[in-house]
């Protein structure tokens, strides 16, 4: 999003946009950012959860003036639990450990069809719906 964000910027449309990765962010400098310290994929709060979403909203609009140079990264100071607990961060390992072994069963797979990914990944990824 954020090299979207750029793009857009270059071509006189204003952004501003939320992350939960603040080093990706850093890398790729988008113009205005609001890093918030959620789980990946939930820049906007808890799923279902509509209260929370508004909080966070309102929070990443009301930093929007505080952008003044060409690109900056703010932190969010909301919490994903309300407790503070980050037990939300062993859910996402755990999600990432399970699709990291079903990528290595279809390469495994294709492999023993005698077929090899290497360099071909953009033809599996068409190829291979699964």
């Amino acid at each position: 999003m954020g090299l979207i964000a750029r793009a857009l910027e270059a071509r006189g449309l204003p952004t501003l946009s939320t992350s939960c990765l603040w080093e990706t962010s850093a890398a790729i400098k988008p113009p205005r950012t609001v890093c918030c310290d959620f789980p990946l994929g939930c820049p906007a709060g808890r799923p279902n959860d509509l209260a929370f979403q508004r909080e966070v909203l309102r929070a990443v609009f009301a930093a929007a003036p505080t952008f003044g140079e060409p690109w900056r990264l703010v932190e969010l100071l909301l919490l994903w639990s309300e407790d503070g607990s980050r037990a939300w961060e062993e859910d996402v390992k755990t999600v990432y450990r399970k699709n990291w072994q079903i990528v290595r069963a279809h390469g495994a797979e294709h492999r023993r069809m005698g077929e090899t990914l290497d360099g071909r990944e953009r033809e599996f990824a068409i190829r291979c719906n699964c």
